[in-house]
């Protein structure tokens, strides 16, 4: 049975061939490829359907790429009709790493208010840099970097898309 797109995540796409018979090249929207490597069954959309693959190999290309060989596709005519296809997993496969920068992802567009400074703007972005994820506020055309740090979030409102923080004093003047 194959399951309703909601149930499933976007785990990258086909990118190109690679080589001759029927391996492609993958990107994967990951921080480590090697969290899926043990994955035997992907959903590949194809004009608007699911389809299930058992993959048969699954090797590291780059960081961010892997070269994936799947069941049934053995020759380049099959594999160029899998190239820019979405690549979908169960959404219970997903990587604990992932999980969490999927979060991070979702606050993008929240209003943040400071205890001091009150509203100061919105998220444009959550940049996922190495450990040490910053929100990106715009406030009057200016960018506002926060940590996205435990200490300095007070609340987190999904309904109403807000966070409340308690910024350092003098970090949101840095910027302003």
């Amino acid at each position: 049975m194959i399951p309703d797109k909601s149930e499933l995540h976007q785990l990258g796409y086909f990118t190109k061939l690679h080589g001759y018979k029927g391996e492609l090249t993958a990107f994967l929207d990951t921080e480590d490829w090697s969290d899926y490597e043990d994955i035997e069954t992907v959903f590949i959309e194809l004009k608007g359907q699911l389809v299930p693959y058992f993959i048969e190999t699954l090797e590291y290309k780059t960081n961010t790429s892997v070269k994936v060989k799947l069941e049934g596709i053995d020759s380049e005519e099959l594999a160029k009709t899998l190239v820019k296809a979405k690549i979908f997993i169960k959404k219970e496969e997903i990587s604990e790493e992932d999980e969490t920068r999927l979060e991070l992802r979702a606050l993008q567009g929240y209003q943040v208010s400071d205890a001091v400074k009150g509203d100061i703007g919105h998220i444009e972005q959550v940049l996922e840099l190495a450990g040490n994820p910053q929100l990106e506020i715009k406030y009057k055309n200016k960018i506002i970097l926060l940590p996205l740090h435990e200490d300095f979030i007070k609340e987190i409102n999904h309904e109403k898309k807000l966070i409340k923080i308690e910024a350092p004093e003098g970090l949101i003047d840095l910027y302003l």
